[in-house]
């Protein structure tokens, strides 16, 4: 097995006699970490609360059955399951891209239910997408006006009317410092960057600010070890802010390692609640299959 890194050939190795631990620092330059001690529950009151809710897919079938659940300020709640059982139409409920059928959705007690994305980004909702070349950036645009997507209409990056280039630059320079996205230039386009350094541009753009409920949305999908690492340490540090996460994926490691309680999706319907520990896989498991009591 040979590692290559930014270019450079870092080493080969027998296949027999190496691990994966050793590969994912040859990949990244330094151990990595993907098990990772939670910080202690400091939870506070409900930010998110979804009552009822009930929607339907593209092609009008119900994908949303009375689905109700609570996030409170500090908590990431995951919901586990297998693709297509509702997770995009939930998402995008919440996100404001799609309209609900029936039920209600507060945030910071405040009904947004259907309101719509800008509306929920004014007060505090940041959603990373699990299609980060759809969803995530606008490609043939800068990266500094990809930081600036949901600031640009407001002091001081906006002043009558017109932006102002200079505050862009200077505040997406410090973002591609403390975000470590590596890049030619502020004025290429997003679409020329990597995987991994465009949700490193997501994440800059959407942990930036008075956040309040984030939204994660198979949040490491076809990143490497040392992005997904990078996104799980960005979670972790929100949570400890007083966030609030809803942490929608399908990998039950990444599932397990993030959350403070799990929920899983099956034909539109959510389960219980659940820990996310070792002694209760089976049972998870068995809900995402369709076992409607998981295990006796």
């Amino acid at each position: 097995i040979t590692v290559l890194r930014k270019g450079k050939i870092i080493g080969t190795v027998e296949k027999k006699e190496t691990s994966s631990r050793i590969l994912a620092k040859m990949m990244v330059g330094r151990e990595i970490m993907l098990n990772m001690t939670k910080p202690k529950k400091n939870i506070g009151d409900i930010v998110l609360s979804v009552n009822n809710l009930e929607a339907v897919n593209d092609k009008g079938l119900k994908a949303l059955k009375s689905i109700s659940f609570n996030i409170k300020k500090g908590e990431i709640l995951g919901i586990a399951g297998v693709a297509g059982n509702g997770q995009k139409e939930l998402a995008e409920v919440l996100s404001g891209l799609r309209l609900s059928k029936k039920g209600k959705i507060f945030l910071n007690n405040l009904d947004v239910t259907n309101k719509g994305a800008r509306f929920l980004i004014d007060r505090g909702e940041s959603f990373i997408p699990e299609d980060r070349h759809k969803y995530g950036v606008s490609s043939n645009l800068s990266i500094k006006e990809n930081l600036i997507l949901k600031k640009y209409r407001k002091i001081p990056f906006s002043k009558n009317g017109l932006l102002d280039y200079k505050e862009v630059e200077n505040y997406a320079n410090n973002l591609i410092d403390k975000y470590s996205i590596s890049a030619p230039s502020i004025n290429s386009p997003a679409k020329l960057l990597s995987g991994g350094n465009m949700q490193r541009l997501i994440l800059a753009r959407e942990l930036e600010g008075d956040i309040k409920f984030i939204l994660a949305f198979h949040p490491t999908r076809g990143l490497d070890i040392g992005a997904t690492e990078f996104v799980y340490k960005k979670l972790l540090d929100a949570k400890i802010k007083g966030v609030a996460i809803l942490l929608i994926a399908g990998d039950l490691e990444e599932i397990f390692t993030l959350s403070d309680r799990v929920k899983v999706i099956y034909e539109g319907k959510i389960s219980k609640d659940l820990p996310p520990s070792e002694e209760y896989l089976e049972e998870i498991g068995l809900l995402m299959a369709g076992a409607e009591k998981g295990v006796d």
